[in-house]
């Protein structure tokens, strides 16, 4: 091997052959690849079309043989399409942030596709099934043909997910002498998405070509295999897009989701890649599983996960099922579709991250492997599917029709959506429910629930009895409970210090970190309601808000902080009050804007009327400045808003979702423009050009010396705002930037005088053994992605456009000991007790000692520069509302001050 690695003149097909040939492989298909077609491992014995393209034919390589890049997976994709055009349709769901597309490709007997727009219309009916007889229901499942979707790589650098979703596409329109695939034709419509995340993929490739050595090399620690920071696996945002199903925070998850609603498939396969050292993983999911799945779905799981093992078994393929991939979150490929009443599965195939890959039994893994494995799972499905259509299909329907019971057994007739603070989040809120297939109707009247009157307009219902009501509850709950016993055995495993066998997160409730009130009533709400759409956004006023003779006092939410930055970013004249004023009778809190008439265009009005359309920000015009009482508008007290120039460091050390969540919330959410500073440029860079500077969560130490940190220092007392999040404010901490410290488990401090074992002495009696064995120092207990409620000094600016309490995302075991009071001050803190969950799991070993601990912690570096310390990451996922709000409040206030 290490002759021929110095001969890069072989050709990509001969080195591959000789690898083959000098090396064991896992299984047969590798020798298969060198020796003839790729498509000749698919399925032996089948004679394809000639007609339908190959891959090769398209890009000039077979499958498994090359990485194909996502611009040739579009071409080909594109050329099936026009290869079979009575047999495909190819619908373009969107496009990446990058401007690649994203492609779904429909595949259907001739008949099928000539009344695609019908067989829709019946599913959609057997998905909302009001007012749906039992004849007509019949009539409708004896004609249906199931619906199947396969979705690929939704991590960009699990690669073998394209490959397969390619190799499907052609074996489905090209072999002649399958009878499978009559089968699928004749029962079924396919849905096949090659490629969920094409920017992943794109820099992943581009990554692997710039590293890889030729032939390839299987050595795992090869650079090829080391992918430089930050790896394909996110998309162009840094989003982990297998986390976003529900948020749908980014296109790629916005348009997946509007074309399965069209399609409404009753299968979902979703593919991914793992370990090398792994083998296949394929469904039934381990425990936890969601609490919505029907027992009638996790039928269908052991029904087609025992259709796997047999083609499996047949083909001398490994695997395992049951363990360690849940379903218990919905924000997955594997569980949103089975909150919709689908059979949502994830696939997983031990990945070469690359051509081949050695393992560390020896054997070799090649990317053509997986590629065979997941087209071997993907065609099984399709085929227990075929054989099972009738029965699926009324699954389907009963899974619909037993929705709309659940409020009927118990749960609530409805859920009431406002805000008081913030009425266009909670119409934000109201869209996307409706964008996950949840109906949602808006007041045309006052709603009276719990005893007050909620404005028209402005208040939202979302009916239990609706066939969407799973979704509904998944979403907004303010938690959804796991198994007892389940629960009881990691507690057991924590106190033997083993790993949680909790995947992901525990809490998600968006009510909860939006903070937007959802009350639940028992009895239907009975106003009359308009029924919200996706595309709905805030109603245009009716008119043009009037001229004011002083200016305009806009209430400071999150509406008003997106208003805001477009506001300056026209140029328009911002302050902001450092204190609440009452005025004319009525209340403004801290934070609250001022557009002052005098120093604005003439058009102000009009600029403002625009700016409440677009945000629903909320404008009171001021014909007096004179306070009843609290500050003056002409105080010192009311400072001038700057459009802040901010520097987000970027790249290694920092924790590439972090990065990519702030950066996302700053220019997506906020339409902030930012200037991403790679880490080890940060030192060499002039800092006095930028007014805000944020550290996401990592450690510095490694590229952040001591002359950086005073650097740091000097740039803060110059009025300088610098904002850290978890592991940033650990390390902030670390090196004497934040004036606190993490803690230990029993609250001694991280980063103080170590305390060494005291001395043995000789047993008076039997030791408690299990005491005995606890690590001297270890991290407090780990809380499992749960939302904890941390209560707010509303006096300050960076609480400002809260009521005083909020939900944050608690995940893992950061744990700081509040401020000294002649160091800042701790503007928000985990709340007592008895208050602290508001949703999830935290152990009650771990709740004392985070109770009443800084979330949010304000320092005043010099006159007028500060740190800004938050706990945990206010970004998370780019679906927590609550705690984004107070990180641009942190961004657009903090450097007005």
């Amino acid at each position: 091997m290490r002759h021929l690695a110095r001969r890069p003149a072989l050709s990509l097909s001969l080195a591959i052959a000789l690898t083959a040939a000098l090396t064991p492989a896992l299984s047969g298909q590798q020798a298969a690849t060198a020796s003839g077609p790729f498509t000749a491992t698919l399925a032996p014995g089948i004679r394809y079309d000639p007609a339908i393209p190959t891959l090769k034919d398209v890009v000039g390589h077979d499958f498994g043989e090359a990485l194909t890049t996502p611009e040739q997976i579009a071409a080909y994709m594109h050329a099936l399409a026009k290869a079979a055009p009575d047999r495909t349709r190819l619908v373009v769901y969107g496009h990446t942030y990058e401007g690649r597309e994203l492609d779904l490709l429909v595949i259907g007997s001739t008949e099928h596709m000539a009344r695609l727009d019908s067989i829709k219309a019946g599913l959609h009916r057997l998905a909302y099934p009001e007012g749906l007889d039992d004849a007509t229901a019949n009539r409708l499942i004896a004609g249906l043909p199931v619906v199947v979707a396969a979705l690929h790589e939704v991590h960009g650098n699990e690669i073998s997910g394209a490959g397969a979703g390619m190799a499907e596409a052609f074996h489905l329109l090209a072999a002649q002498n399958d009878p499978r695939v009559t089968k699928i034709l004749a029962q079924e419509l396919v849905l096949i998405d090659p490629l969920q995340n094409p920017d992943g993929r794109g820099r992943f490739v581009e990554g692997y070509k710039q590293a890889r050595s030729f032939p390839a090399d299987p050595d795992p620690a090869g650079a090829g295999h080391d992918e430089p920071w930050p790896g394909g696996r996110t998309n162009h945002y840094l989003f982990d897009l297998n986390r976003d199903w529900f948020a749908l925070t980014q296109p790629e998850s916005y348009g997946k989701v509007r074309a399965l609603l069209e399609y409404q498939p009753q299968v979902v396969a979703d593919l991914h890649e793992m370990g090398g050292n792994s083998t296949y993983y394929f469904p039934p999911a381990a425990l936890p599983g969601n609490p919505w799945v029907t027992q009638q779905q996790w039928h269908w799981y052991d029904v087609l996960g025992r259709a796997m093992a047999n083609a499996f078994d047949a083909r001398g393929f490994a695997y395992f099922t049951r363990e360690e991939f849940d379903a218990f979150y919905p924000g997955y490929g594997v569980s949103w579709p089975t909150a919709q009443g689908a059979m949502g599965m994830t696939f997983e195939q031990a990945s070469a991250r690359g051509l081949v890959v050695r393992r560390s039994d020896g054997d070799l893994l090649t990317y053509g492997d997986g590629i065979l494995h997941h087209f071997t799972a993907a065609i099984t499905t399709m085929v227990t599917a075929a054989d099972n259509r009738a029965h699926i299909l009324r699954d389907f329907l009963d899974f619909h029709r037993s929705a709309m019971q659940i409020a009927r057994n118990g749960g609530p007739a409805a859920w009431v959506l406002h805000s008081d603070r913030d009425p266009a989040l909670a119409g934000r809120l109201a869209r996307l429910l409706v964008a996950n297939g949840v109906e949602v109707r808006r007041a045309d009247a006052p709603v009276r629930v719990a005893g007050r009157a909620l404005p028209a307009h402005e208040t939202y219902i979302v009916p239990g009895a609706q066939p969407a009501a799973r979704m509904a509850h998944n979403i907004l709950d303010p938690t959804t409970p796991m198994p007892e016993d389940f629960l009881q055995r990691q507690v057991e495993r924590g106190a033997r210090r083993q790993r949680y066998e909790i995947y992901d997160i525990t809490a998600w409730s968006l009510p909860l970190l939006w903070d937007v009130e959802a009350i639940t009533t028992d009895r239907p709400v009975g106003v009359s309601s308009t029924a919200v759409a996706v595309q709905n956004l805030v109603a245009e006023p009716d008119s043009v808000i009037p001229a004011a003779r002083v200016g305009y006092l806009m209430l400071w939410n999150s509406a008003a902080a997106a208003a805001i930055a477009d506001a300056l970013r026209q140029g328009l004249r911002v302050r902001v009050l450092d204190g609440p004023t009452t005025i004319g009778g009525q209340h403004f809190p801290v934070g609250t804007a001022l557009f002052r008439t005098a120093e604005n265009p003439a058009d102000l009005p009009q600029r403002l009327t625009d700016l409440v359309a677009l945000y629903g920000a909320q404008v009171t015009p001021v014909e007096s400045g004179y306070k009843d009482s609290g500050i003056s508008l002409g105080s010192n007290d009311v400072r001038a808003f700057v459009e802040p120039r901010i520097l987000l460091v970027w790249d290694s050390p920092t924790r590439s979702g972090s990065a990519g969540w702030a950066r996302y919330v700053l220019e997506q959410r906020y339409r902030q423009p930012v200037t991403a500073v790679r880490a080890d440029a940060v030192p060499r860079t002039d800092l006095s050009h930028y007014d805000v500077i944020i550290l996401p969560s990592g450690s510095y130490s490694g590229v952040f010396n001591d002359a950086t940190v005073a650097e740091l220092r000097q740039w803060m007392r110059f009025g300088g705002t610098l904002i850290t999040m978890a592991e940033s404010s650990r390390w902030a901490a670390r090196v004497g930037l934040l004036a606190t410290s993490t803690e230990l488990r029993g609250g001694a401090p991280e980063f103080g005088p170590a305390e060494g074992r005291k001395p043995a002495q000789a047993a008076k009696q039997p030791i408690d053994l299990r005491q005995a064995v606890l690590p001297d120092r270890e991290p407090p207990v780990d809380v499992p992605g749960a939302i904890v409620n941390v209560v707010l000094d509303t006096t300050s600016w960076l609480a400002a456009g809260t009521d005083g309490t909020i939900g944050a995302m608690v995940d893992g075991s950061r744990i700081f000991t509040p401020l000294k009071l002649d160091a800042g001050t701790n503007v928000g803190v985990y709340a007592d007790v008895d208050q602290l969950v508001a949703g999830g799991v935290v152990w009650k070993d771990a709740r004392p000692q985070l109770a009443h601990k800084a979330f949010l912690m304000l320092q005043r570096m010099g006159r007028n520069g500060r740190l800004i310390a938050f706990a945990e990451d206010p970004n998370y996922r780019g679906f927590a509302e609550a705690t984004e709000l107070l990180f641009i409040n942190a961004v657009l206030i903090g450097s007005a001050r």
